[in-house]
């Protein structure tokens, strides 16, 4: 049993063993004995007893409360003793070029650590041995990863921080690179590398603010004491930028506030890169002493110039002594609320993932769980290896545990996950990760081959006279079916399904689509056919399809339910009808389509009801855009201008465009806005334009027509508030672009037409085409139902909606809340949707 001491350094309590007590007290009276004859000799003692506290503070853990006589001698090992440089001075007197006398670093000591570097011992010569990594736990914000990492690399743990700031920033920025990157990469550094107490201390410069050798702040001769360059090159870099837009200002200004002062010595010999020892003190103490000479003085006008910047320094320095508690406390503030962000988060997908994996094995069955498809999960998963399941649900579940102790971490400052454990959970995730791939690549050979099942049902329907066709709804939403109807010559209907499915071989795969069924039951004259196929008991996904043919007999009366339209294609009737018109009417198959028996004598719809049926919301638009010629003035002016094939038109117009053997520009309106009116050309552009840079759509002003005729076209350009009338154009290549309030028709017969429209633009197209291309965004309106195209490649975003007809290829992609609803029976389609948007076959 020893007696402990306790002893107050800097404000810090410390418990030191009564031998360990006496060797300190011959340490430190050495130490006020030898800078008694300095300047300031006090605030000199006071720094070398806070360095002290320092090191002690690090010595101690929970598990070691008192300093020990070990202790003591660690740490004049580290700071070295006054003999050491009384010694040495006069022998370096007599040597031309002496060296620095040895520190703890540089061969005075041989040091080794508890736990890092073994058992401490202290010797005459210093041995290096193998660095190693660890987490310095004495230096640490969050786990330590960045001050161990500087240490290894002798570096300041600023610019580790920043890295790892930078890279989360970074790919925030990047959609190349995951924002989480850096968040990983942490985690796995904070599970790879063992924490330690004891590191010693880096020798590598500190980033301060020079109080000796400052013209206005010091930023610039801290910079240059930082980089080992002449301070007088950073001076003149700073002024430099300062003619770079006033660059230099801000940058100085920054700087200033960002950048401590160095005011302790301690902080002098970091900001040089020397050990914080007895020797390097010293020698700081000598340099400074020699700084300046009598010539060094600043003169009184350089004072007087200097003064205001100097009082601005001390208003920085007292907001950053102010403001300081209020931004630790933010930064407080931060890391508890991404820690409770990132908890919530953690713990919701982690209960999502126990569902889904619950779901996938059968063990609960929630008809909710839907996947990629909207199959129902036990579908999808069906006869997927219980293996692959369970090694998928061990490579979500690790990285969210991850997660969960991330957070936690962040609340408490504080990690709970061992070296041990953690390099146990990422082996546990390859070895789950690999089992997956692996299960995922045996799987896919399940979709090797395609097979077709064809069977064939007759119904008696001779002795009815007239037939009902009805649907019923099966409540579920993958793959819907469509019925093709075609007329032939028996007096029976007959349904043929035609069911295809994937397998490893061509015989399984038609065994696969034979998993399916579906139901058409027949009451009388009426017909109910299911909206789609289901799947048999422990049926498996095997990418199944089915397709209807109903044959009907020719000349046989037919009624259709509302909901039966709906598993009609467009393509069923000669032309367009609503709904409602088609429900209240009778019909008969004719070749591979419905002919209406009693449309002729229909006369309830009217044009306001049809185009309020359009699903795209066009608003009635029929026929022109235009008002009639009567309401625009009779002043007209002509334009001479020729040999143009595009045209641009911006501003409040109202714009016909026609195709014609001349040339021809015409524009009616009112004197006062004629002469607003900009008519150039430019190559091959006619550009028609607004002369005022602002223009309210809401003036109330009487409208200017435009009218535009030209033997060819190849691209239309309109921009801002405009209705337009483009005239039947026929071209090889059309390109035509709508941004704004824009409001149009359109008659075309070109090989290729790409339109791209942006903004709040009602655009209607009629005509033929071979490939339509179609980019919508915003919240336009595309009504090209109109629009026969042999391929159809329509990209809608936003708010958009598009109504396209396909003959042969059909590409349609829709994002964020849009809508495409397309007709006709493309035999290539590729469909993408996300989110509430939808492509549906009308």
């Amino acid at each position: 049993m020893k007696k402990n001491i306790s002893i107050n350094l800097q404000g810090i309590i410390f418990h030191i063993e009564e031998d360990g007590y006496e060797q300190l007290s011959r340490y430190l009276a050495s130490i006020r004995t030898y800078f008694s004859n300095y300047e300031g000799h006090e605030e000199i003692v006071a720094d070398i007893e806070a360095r002290i506290a320092e090191i002690f503070s690090a010595r101690l853990s929970p598990g070691k409360q008192v300093i020990s006589q070990e202790d003591v001698e660690y740490l004049i090992g580290r700071m070295g003793s006054v003999t050491d440089f009384e010694v040495l001075d006069p022998i370096e007197e007599g040597i031309p070029n002496p060296q620095p006398a040895p520190t703890a670093y540089e061969g005075a000591y041989e040091e080794t650590y508890d736990g890092a570097y073994g058992t401490h011992e202290t010797s005459g010569a210093y041995t290096a041995g193998p660095k190693k990594l660890f987490r310095d736990v004495n230096r640490k914000v969050i786990a330590g990863v960045a001050s161990g990492l500087a240490n290894y690399l002798n570096a300041d743990p600023l610019w580790v921080r920043l890295f790892f700031v930078l890279l989360v920033l970074l790919g925030i920025a990047s959609a190349g690179i995951s924002a989480a990157t850096g968040i990983i990469l942490y985690v796995v550094l904070w599970i790879a590398m063992p924490e330690n107490d004891q590191l010693p201390e880096t020798t590598a410069r500190k980033l301060f603010r020079d109080p000796e050798d400052k013209k206005l702040a010091g930023v610039a001769s801290g910079i240059a004491k930082y980089f080992g360059v002449d301070t007088a090159v950073i001076r003149v870099l700073f002024i430099a930028l300062i003619f770079a837009g006033g660059f230099g200002i801000i940058a100085y200004i920054v700087l200033w506030v960002a950048m401590p002062e160095a005011v302790t010595l301690s902080e002098r010999l970091q900001m040089q890169g020397d050990p914080v020892t007895l020797a390097g003190i010293e020698k700081t103490l000598k340099d400074n002493l020699n700084m300046k000479d009598s010539n060094g003085e600043e003169s009184q006008l350089a004072k007087v110039i200097l003064l205001p910047f100097r009082l601005i320094s001390q208003l920085f320095n007292w907001l950053g002594k102010a403001l300081g508690p209020i931004f630790a406390f933010l930064i407080t503030l931060i890391r508890i609320g991404a820690g409770v962000i990132l908890l919530v988060v953690s713990i919701g997908l982690t209960i999502a993932l126990f569902s889904t994996f619950f779901v996938s094995l059968g063990l609960v069955d929630d008809p909710q769980f839907i996947f990629p498809g909207d199959f129902p999960a036990s579908v999808y998963l069906g006869g997927f290896p219980r293996l692959g399941l369970v090694a998928g649900f061990f490579v979500g579940l690790i990285p969210l545990l991850l997660l969960i102790i991330l957070s936690v971490s962040l609340l408490v400052k504080r990690t709970f996950l061992r070296p041990f454990v953690g390099w146990s959970l990422f082996a546990v995730w390859l070895v789950s990760l690999f089992t997956m791939i692996a299960t995922i690549a045996m799987h896919s050979t399940n979709f090797r081959r395609s097979g077709e099942v064809v069977t064939s049902k007759t119904i008696p329907v001779a002795n009815y006279g007239t037939l009902t066709l009805d649907a019923y709804d099966t409540n579920t939403n993958y793959d819907n079916v469509y019925i093709d109807v075609r007329a032939h010559n028996s007096d029976n209907i007959e349904i043929i399904q035609r069911a295809e499915a994937k397998g490893r071989t061509e015989e399984e795969a038609k065994q696969n689509a034979s998993m399916i069924t579906y139901r058409v039951v027949q009451q009388d004259s009426t017909l109910r056919f299911d909206n789609s196929y289901e799947f048999r008991e422990n049926a498996a996904y095997r990418d199944q399809e089915l397709s209807i043919t109903l044959m009907l007999p020719q000349d046989k009366p037919l009624r259709l339910t509302r909901a039966f339209t709906y598993l009609l294609p467009s393509a069923s009737f000669a032309q367009s009808y609503s709904v409602d018109k088609i429900v209240r009417n009778t019909w008969q198959a004719s070749g591979d389509q419905l002919e209406c028996l009693t449309c002729a004598a229909d006369t309830l719809d009217t044009e306001e009801a049809d185009s309020e049926n359009l699903s795209m919301d066009l608003e009635g638009i029929s026929g022109s855009v235009l008002l009639d010629e009567e309401a625009y003035s009779s002043n007209a002016r002509t334009f001479d201008f020729d040999d143009f094939s595009e045209v641009t038109v911006s501003g409040p117009y109202h714009v016909q465009i026609k195709q014609g053997s001349n040339y021809s520009i015409r524009v009616r309106g009112e004197d006062k806005e004629l002469r607003l009116l900009s008519i150039e050309k430019s190559g091959q552009e006619l550009r028609v334009r607004y002369a005022e840079e602002n223009f309210n759509l809401f003036d109330d002003r009487n409208p200017v027509l435009i009218q535009i005729v030209a033997p060819d076209y190849r691209s239309i350009d309109l921009s801002g508030a405009i209705k337009a009338d483009i005239g039947r154009i026929s071209s090889d290549d059309l390109q035509m672009n709508f941004a704004g309030a824009i409001r149009s028709t359109a008659d075309v017969n070109v090989r290729n037409l790409k339109v791209d429209i942006a903004g709040a633009s009602i655009s209607k197209f009629t005509g033929r085409t071979e490939s339509f291309e179609l980019d919508a965004t915003g919240a336009g309106v595309v009504d090209a139902d109109g629009l026969q195209a042999a391929s159809v490649d329509a990209d809608v975003t936003g708010a958009s909606a598009a109504q396209v007809y396909a003959t042969n290829k059909l590409r349609a992609q829709a994002s964020g809340a849009s809508r495409i609803t397309y007709r006709g029976n493309p035999s290539d389609t590729t469909i993408d949707s996300n989110g509430p948007s939808s492509v549906k076959r009308r």
